[in-house]
């Protein structure tokens, strides 16, 4: 016969001890794209309020030709800055986000690669022939591809303790991973009576 298991593989790859160290290290670049945004910013705004005052003076009915025409030929350049500025922050925007989202989508394959060796290696010297996904995730609701399982067979929790064996300072886990309950078992329904 075929021995089969179960893993609920998304708390496994949520509770692995990498996946939050890779979830902050995810969080410090961000953050550090957004200190460089702020900046680039407060240089747009700064940009702005020069080339409001400059064009103001250039406007200035008080003021010299002389004078006027200068301010004019800076606020221009003002402008001009202001424009390739913007252009940067845009820029800077878009490739921020494909960095992130290249650098998210690296550190997840690598921990899914991470699980599985782990779920081989185990699963081998279990004995099982199969290893089926039970998880579902809450926030993108699928049809699992477990539909029943009694639970005997699940390797969950014997995998997350694998996997956070090495785990140290804040990404230790407070407990060990806990076992799956065991689905209760529905009676069978009734056979229908032949008349």
């Amino acid at each position: 016969p075929v021995k089969i298991a179960t893993i609920d593989l998304l708390k496994a790859f949520d509770s692995y001890w990498k996946t939050k160290l890779s979830n902050d290290q995810l969080k410090e670049r961000g953050a550090d794209f957004d200190k460089a945004r702020i900046g680039m910013i407060d240089d747009l705004n700064l940009l702005r309020e020069e080339y409001n005052r400059l064009n103001a003076s250039a406007q200035d009915p008080a003021n010299s030709d002389e004078k006027r025409s200068g301010d004019l030929k800076k606020a221009q350049e003002k402008l001009t800055e202001f424009k390739r500025l913007e252009q940067q922050v845009i820029d800077f925007n878009k490739n921020a986000q494909k960095t992130l989202g290249d650098q998210t989508r690296r550190l997840r394959k690598g921990r899914l690669e991470e699980i599985q060796e782990v779920i081989s290696a185990k699963a081998r010297e279990l004995g099982y022939d199969l290893v089926i996904d039970s998880s579902q995730d809450v926030l993108l609701p699928r049809t699992p591809t477990v539909l029943y399982t009694n639970g005997k067979n699940d390797i969950t929790a014997v995998i997350i303790e694998l996997l956070n064996k090495d785990a140290t300072g804040k990404y230790k886990p407070a407990e060990p991973a806990k076992p799956a309950e065991p689905a209760p078992e529905k009676p069978a329904a009734p056979a229908p009576i032949d008349q």
